[in-house]
């Protein structure tokens, strides 16, 4: 999975992984479904999923939910790919993008939680974190604001682009 930049905003590599960022259920996890997933979806934390912060963790990243504080976006999946260097695994760090900038995600929730329906993006909407740690349009329970949405997916470009505000 990926995230893409646009306009760079902080790049932070402070910040050590929890555990679960490693392994972390993406697939099937999701009540809704999700079709932006599939079970070739790899384990652990993907490039353009939420990252959050844990009290009682200092300078740990974990996998974002409705309910944590979320502090940016996962740069790259934490494990990686087969055939890649995989620093994230090696150094126990990984990049989180903040601080403003502008980024496009393959990775979002496309079905409500709830009630299973398609999950409609338009441009400005608020996206927030849903319970799998992906963005939506969804207010969080949480509700700390990640970004403006500022490309709607399309089945021609699939991407969701967006204005970090956190």
């Amino acid at each position: 999975m990926s995230l893409t930049i646009l306009i760079r905003g902080q790049l932070d590599s402070i910040p050590v992984l929890s555990d679960d960022c490693y392994t972390k259920q993406n697939f099937g996890a999701h009540a809704g479904g999700n079709t932006t997933l599939s079970v070739n979806t790899p384990r652990g934390v993907l490039g353009g999923s939420v990252a959050g912060i844990s009290g009682g963790l200092d300078y740990t990243v974990v996998p974002c939910t409705d309910e944590l504080r979320p502090v940016g976006l996962f740069v790259n999946d934490a494990a990686g790919a087969a055939f890649e260097n995989s620093p994230a695994v090696a150094s126990g760090k990984i990049a989180v993008m903040k601080a403003q900038a502008s980024v496009e995600v393959d990775v979002y929730e496309t079905r409500n939680a709830a009630n299973s329906a398609d999950l409609v993006y338009a441009v400005a909407d608020l996206l927030y974190c849903s319970a799998q740690g992906l963005l939506t349009n969804e207010v969080a329970s949480e509700g700390t604001i990640i970004g403006v949405l500022t490309k709607a997916p399309s089945t021609a470009s699939p991407t969701l682009g967006l204005d970090e505000r956190i």
